[in-house]
């Protein structure tokens, strides 16, 4: 599998704009201008893109790239061409328990495209919450509205199916914006009619993941990691996969 996507950058805030996992044939690797190719047009994607997976912020650099400083500093260009990216983290976690046949394609689409690992400092997530309750207005915000978030009256789902994995972040009474906007990501989702899967904790069920935007991190750490990746791949056992709880009562 590889995995391939396109950066962009406004007021030194970095973005991570589209990406999706590509699986290889004959285990074959291609080049990010033949992966271009391949989705150049709404047709392409339709033929070629077999579902979506939902992901909270990406961080990832292209490879040979350092992760430990900006892009910028590196003097990438931010070209809107397609790279290869590095194979880490959660990334990695998906690569181990999804298999899909030859030439198809997966979108990776996320609730923020800001590329960084800090995400989660309050100072962000205010500022995210505060952008978000401005996007219906006129007013300038922070990360650039069309780089950072989704455009849920125009979000186009391609393929069969749509996995959720932003993790349990998602915190309704502190970041009342951040919430909504997820949910009606959800909802928006729920309404193209393509399958919906995602992990959830056998103790908390189904409904109350749905309930409150709780779909389980693909490279969550701890004492349930192992039990993840194994309801992963049973998910996507099926074709298209399916909602699955891991075992956190035993």
């Amino acid at each position: 599998m590889q995995y391939f996507g396109r950066y962009d950058t406004r007021f030194d805030k970095e973005f991570l704009v589209e990406s999706y996992l590509y699986f290889n044939k004959d285990e074959s690797e291609i080049n990010s201008t033949e992966f271009n190719q391949l989705i150049k047009s709404k047709k392409l994607k339709k033929n070629n893109i077999v579902g979506t997976i939902f992901m909270y912020n990406p961080f990832v650099y292209p490879i040979g790239l350092n992760d430990k400083v900006s892009l910028k500093s590196q003097g990438f260009e931010f070209n809107y061409e397609f790279y290869s990216l590095k194979i880490e983290r959660e990334i990695a976690s998906l690569r181990t328990n999804i298999t899909y046949n030859s030439g198809e394609i997966i979108e990776i689409k996320n609730l923020f495209n800001l590329n960084t690992p800090k995400i989660d400092t309050p100072q962000t997530l205010i500022s995210l919450n505060n952008d978000i309750e401005k996007l219906v207005t006129s007013q300038l915000t922070v990360y650039d509205r069309d780089m950072n978030y989704q455009d849920i009256n125009s979000l186009i789902i391609y393929g069969k199916f749509i996995f959720f994995a932003w993790g349990t972040k998602i915190n309704k009474k502190e970041f009342v914006y951040i919430h909504d906007y997820a949910q009606n990501i959800y909802h928006k989702c729920i309404k193209t009619q393509k399958k919906i899967a995602f992990i959830y904790k056998k103790s908390a069920k189904q409904q109350y993941a749905e309930n409150n935007l709780f779909f389980q991190y693909p490279s969550e750490s701890g004492r349930y990691k192992n039990r993840i990746q194994k309801a992963i791949k049973e998910s996507f056992s099926t074709n298209p996969p399916l909602p699955t709880f891991i075992d956190d009562l035993n």
